[in-house]
């Protein structure tokens, strides 16, 4: 039952974590914004199941990206208040790996949504 208890424990924490990436970090705020815009844009165009998976899998990967940068982020500064050369790599290592997902996320939408737009406009 102990095993359990730790287990439900560990969920609180994660939690925890994500509403603090909420509340501090703005551009989850904007993560959060262009996935509902995603969601409400399939939801409008009828994409097939394939591409609903798509867009979610990566609404989901924009926004662990940007809560693994956060804590990167976050620990950098805990290990050196100062202008550290290797710190500010690793910070903006961790900011490009959230932007290459992003654009990827927008080649796919590109991808996805244009053949629905050019449909509609028939």
């Amino acid at each position: 039952m102990n095993r359990i208890k730790e287990h439900l424990t560990s969920y609180r924490y994660a939690v925890r974590g994500i509403v603090f990436a909420f509340r501090y970090e703005n551009n989850m705020i904007f993560h959060l914004a262009a996935g509902i815009a995603v969601i409400v844009v399939n939801s409008l165009l009828k994409v097939n199941k394939t591409e609903w998976l798509i867009t979610l899998i990566l609404i989901g990967v924009a926004g662990m990206t940007e809560v693994f940068n956060t804590a990167i982020e976050k620990l950098a500064d805990r290990v050196s208040k100062e202008q550290d050369p290797l710190i500010g790599k690793v910070k903006d290592l961790a900011s490009g790996a959230v932007l290459i997902i992003c654009c990827f996320a927008v080649l796919c939408a590109v991808i996805i949504y244009l053949p629905y737009l050019l449909e509609l406009k028939l």
